[in-house]
């Protein structure tokens, strides 16, 4: 009898999340006037703006981790969505499933990150459920938050030409290192990097052409995804990748490669080759001191990475990558 299951890592991305995601979008029908389906939120025109909708889930173990807890980050990763898509965030949803028995001061501290992001950026958390699973049938908890955001220019995955600049605004894999660094009881200084980017989009404004935020499968795969879209060749300098020495030393220990590790709190920015040294100078100045170019678009449709030795293809990260940590 042939095996149907589904054998993919929770939470892990890649090639057979893609083509798990890929299966059920084409199994879906997909109706309107709703463009970007595959971007971080589907758009739609109103008006002389455009209404951005997205929505995750988040299964983050350990559920508090150095620099936040699930409800931060689900408050975050939904808002970062928006804010690479260039739109303001206008509300956000709430859906828990709990485990039963899980502790309740553990809940109120989570719902209280919640509350407390929320009303520091002004998204109110308008709609929501909560659902209790019996014991052994969950692993704790599960958040799922959408958004709403609206803008009058999308910035699209796709806007990509020879010539342009890629950023980083931040060292990748903070968050990722320091899931694991917590998870394996590794001592460490290392925080999670969990934060919104809208000060970062709000302060480039009109100079951006294309942004991701580097969650699941690290820089690695929003690289790719770029590529991909946008028919494109984009060549990454390894020697100017910012990496933290206690996330590349965890990174070792694992055998895990650090551009494969999310980030919460960095964007991946494309920038054309005339507005580089505007955006550098503006981020470095404002807000991110550590922001710095790592590569170089050009003709073609792969991600190289450049080594002091040689160039390799930088693939998308497969499926047996670290689960769970977003």
């Amino acid at each position: 009898m042939p095996n149907n299951t589904i054998k993919l890592k929770h939470g892990a991305g890649g090639a057979p999340m893609s083509d798990l995601i890929s299966g059920i979008r084409h199994s879906l029908e997909f109706t309107g006037d709703w463009k970007g389906t595959l971007d971080d939120g589907a758009y739609l025109k109103a008006g002389n703006k455009y209404l951005v909708f997205t929505t995750d889930s988040y299964i983050q173990s350990p559920y508090f981790f150095p620099g936040g807890n699930i409800g931060k980050l689900a408050v975050t990763g939904t808002v970062n969505d928006l804010a690479v898509m260039g739109a303001e965030p206008i509300a956000l949803t709430l859906s828990i499933i709990i485990e039963e028995g899980f502790k309740k001061e553990h809940l109120d501290t989570i719902i209280d990150s919640v509350n407390t992001l929320s009303k520091k950026l002004k998204v109110p958390i308008v709609t929501g459920d909560t659902k209790v699973m019996p014991k052994g049938q969950l692993d704790g908890i599960i958040i799922n938050t959408a958004g709403i955001g609206t803008t009058k220019d999308i910035i699209r995955n796709e806007n990509i030409a020879p010539k342009d600049k890629v950023i980083i605004t931040g060292t990748i894999g903070d968050h990722g290192g320091a899931i694991l660094a917590t998870r394996f009881d590794y001592k460490t200084d290392l925080i999670s990097d969990c934060r919104p980017v809208l000060d970062i989009m709000r302060l480039l404004n009109g100079k951006i052409k294309s942004a991701k935020d580097p969650t699941r499968g690290g820089i690695a795969s929003c690289l790719n995804e770029l590529a991909d879209k946008a028919k494109v060749k984009i060549t990454i300098d390894e020697e100017t990748i910012p990496i933290r020495k206690e996330t590349r030393a965890i990174c070792n220990i694992l055998g895990i490669n650090p551009l494969t590790l999310a980030c919460e709190g960095r964007a991946l920015l494309i920038v054309s080759e005339d507005d580089e040294i505007e955006v550098l100078e503006l981020l470095k100045k404002e807000l991110c001191p550590d922001a710095i170019t790592i590569g170089t678009v050009s003709p073609g449709k792969k991600v190289i990475l450049k080594t002091k030795i040689s160039e390799i293809f930088l693939d998308n990260p497969g499926g047996t990558g670290v689960p769970r940590i977003c």
